[in-house]
């Protein structure tokens, strides 16, 4: 019965916001809302062609999430912004987030099948092939102008990881600040975090820096499966800290833009996985990404552009800690190194015809996995080292064949070190019956090749499938979008994907040991509902259903798979204009761990307040975090003791921005 309660609340809220849109209201062209509605429909989307596009006219389901939106529900990294998305949520386990879409999340796959883009570039690092989301993103979440959710495969533009979707976060620019910025934040649990921001113009170019500090002392955690003799209590306390250290810059200059950034991230991790000794103090992973990256784009109209890009990137990952059962102390340490490239021109042609096609490059000349023996003597364990490359040729053609009806048909070749080349298509049909109104028709397939990790050997014995083979997912969509009135939006998307050759974390009978097999396919089909309205005084609610199932072809319990989820995002003004009121309400079905153990369904509440007057320098705001305190448990890895791992309870945070 306590499991159903939150769900029952669910159904309320859903009711009493559907009786609330439906209600008859007279259009009133110059009211605020109608215009914020406007620019909001009218924003562009990139990521779904590689062009800026409106997202009704995407050959895709998309999701837009602005600055604005960040500060009104006061998210405070990409996992958060990304966790609003209808379709996706979120696994933590307490050192990472991972990305959970449209049911698939398998344990053990890092957020790999998903790619990450920082202005239409390629962010996922070149070991794991993961997409950092939580603290570990590389790129501050006040530097954040918007971010553009892609659902569905995206290989047919992007290749390898672009296989449940694709995330495109676009950067702020010196041109859209409203002056120089200083931002100080402190919690409940003594976190703390400082940035700054400055931009300045010069000529024909601006210029962007920002830097960020967050640092957050460890909580208290309790764990059944680690009570023993010496933990009675199976509880850890202060060992869940976490320090973080972000940079920024972007150069622009006419058709020119330089950035660059870096990040510094360490977290001690109190839960003793892969073996480790539980509550070491010594337990810690690190993670350090840097990028530099130079554009170039022409637009020539009459759609024709052309764009070249050039960039080198750095990973690495390191964990401290001492492993049973001798528990000396071990440094393990992944690290990766790459350059990679793009051309890509868009032309129209024949009046009905857009083509995008261009070619994309990776060098991968550092993939290497090193162990060292600290305590009681140094000495090396293991040091291996690879190299690979990727090679992709692309083509997209959206063909007008009525002034109502486009055609989409695009496809890409890959061709990757030890991987046979592949061709991977796709196709879309979206039909404007009426004004404000599009369906589409969507199919497509997406793959992932085996990563660095999967393919090398990461710890002395373990042993690797020579066999190993990439991931292949095939994707039907209907879906529609339609301009109700000029304050509602409404949309729905049915879908139904299929996975072959999935790649998974399991344990090796006769080492003991975690190593990556193909274990089968899965399957998953569900149902996506999305309201969005606007009022005329600044009133804005947004909200999703989504019902979903996912089916294994060997029978197995699906884990961390909820079957239904749903977000609601309102906002007002309160007493003035300066100050507005953000409440979100997350709700998930029961999920199930690896065992087979279904964990409870919750609905958790997030409360935010800004005041950001218009004539003065200063904003305020706070915000509280499962406001009502839900005891929340998300499923534990194959590499974890634990069969679930336990979230944060209620928090707040209390800051206070200064522009100069």
């Amino acid at each position: 019965m306590t499991a159903r309660v939150p769900f029952r609340c669910v159904s309320l809220a859903v009711l009493a916001l559907v009786c609330g849109l439906t209600q008859p209201r007279v259009a009133r062209a110059a009211e605020p809302g109608i215009d914020e509605l406007e620019d909001l429909l009218a924003a562009p989307v990139y990521a779904a062609s590689k062009y800026s596009q409106k997202a009704a006219q995407a050959p895709a389901s998309v999701t837009v999430l602005t600055a604005g939106d960040i500060r009104t529900f006061g998210w405070r990294t990409l996992a958060e912004v990304l966790n609003a998305v209808r379709g996706v949520h979120v696994r933590r386990d307490q050192a990472y987030d991972y990305l959970g879409v449209r049911g698939f999340s398998r344990p053990g796959d890092y957020s790999s099948r998903v790619l990450l883009l920082i202005d239409g570039v390629r962010a996922n690092e070149n070991f794991y092939d993961s997409a950092l989301v939580g603290r570990e993103f590389p790129l501050d979440i006040g530097l954040i102008e918007r971010v553009e959710f892609i659902a569905g495969p995206g290989s047919a533009l992007y290749g390898s990881n672009a296989v449940y979707g694709v995330v495109n976060v676009i950067t702020r620019s010196a041109a859209n600040l409203r002056g120089n910025e200083l931002s100080l934040k402190g919690g409940s649990a003594r976190d703390r975090k400082l940035s700054a921001t400055v931009g300045r113009d010069f000529g024909n170019g601006t210029l962007l820096v920002g830097v960020s500090g967050e640092r957050r002392p460890g909580q208290a955690y309790h764990y059944p499966a680690h009570v023993s003799p010496d933990h009675p209590a199976g509880r850890v306390d202060g060992l869940d800290a976490e320090d973080d250290r972000k940079a920024y810059a972007r150069l622009t200059s006419g058709e020119w833009v330089l950035s660059a950034l870096a990040s510094d991230r360490s977290k001690q991790v109190p839960n003793a996985p892969y073996g480790m000794v539980f509550a070491d103090p010594a337990a810690e992973f690190r993670d350090r990404f840097a990028s530099t990256d130079l554009t170039w784009q022409r637009d020539s109209g009459a759609e024709r552009s052309a764009y070249l890009h050039v960039g080198v990137g750095a990973y690495e990952y390191t964990d401290l800690g001492r492993y049973e059962p001798d528990g000396e102390l071990q440094r393990y340490r992944d690290q990766g190194r790459w350059l990679g490239a793009e051309a890509r021109w868009t032309r129209g042609a024949w009046e009905t015809h857009r083509f995008v096609y261009g070619v994309e490059y990776q060098r991968n000349f550092r993939q290497r996995t090193d162990v060292v023996a600290v305590e009681p003597a140094d000495g090396v364990v293991l040091d291996t080292n690879a190299t690979s490359d990727r090679l992709g040729l692309f083509i997209n053609d959206e063909i007008a064949l009525r002034p109502d009806v486009t055609l989409g048909l695009g496809a890409r070749f890959d061709k990757s070190t030890r991987r046979n080349g592949r061709l991977t298509p796709r196709g879309s049909l979206l039909w404007t019956p009426l004004d404000g109104l599009t369906l589409k028709m969507l199919s497509g397939a997406a793959f992932r090749d085996p990563n660095a990790y999967e393919l090398q050997p990461g710890i002395p014995g373990s042993t690797l499938d020579p066999s190993l083979t990439r991931e292949r997912l095939h994707a039907n969509e209907l879906a529609a979008d339609w301009r109700a009135s000029q304050q509602l939006r409404l949309a729905a998307s049915l879908f139904q994907t299929r996975i072959r050759g999935l790649i998974e974390q399991v344990v090796d009978e006769p080492t003991g040991l975690l190593v990556y097999r193909n274990t089968g396919s899965a399957r998953a089909t569900g149902l996506e509902l999305e309201a969005e309205y606007i009022g005329g005084h600044g009133q804005r609610v947004r909200s999703s259903w989504t019902q979903q199932q996912v089916r294994l072809s060997d029978g197995r319990v699906v884990s961390n798979a909820p079957a239904a989820l749903f977000k609601l995002h309102a906002s007002t003004p309160v007493a003035s204009s300066a100050t507005r009121l953000g409440v979100e309400l997350l709700g998930m079905s029961g999920r199930r761990t690896l065992s087979g153990a279904r964990l409870a369904s919750e609905l958790v509440t997030n409360v935010t307040v800004q005041h950001d007057p218009a004539d003065k320098p200063w904003a305020l705001f706070l915000s509280v975090y499962n406001i009502a305190d839900v005891a929340r448990q998300d499923p534990a890895g194959p590499e974890h003791v634990s069969d679930s791992l336990p979230r944060e309870g209620r928090s707040a945070v209390l800051g206070m921005s200064v522009r100069f």
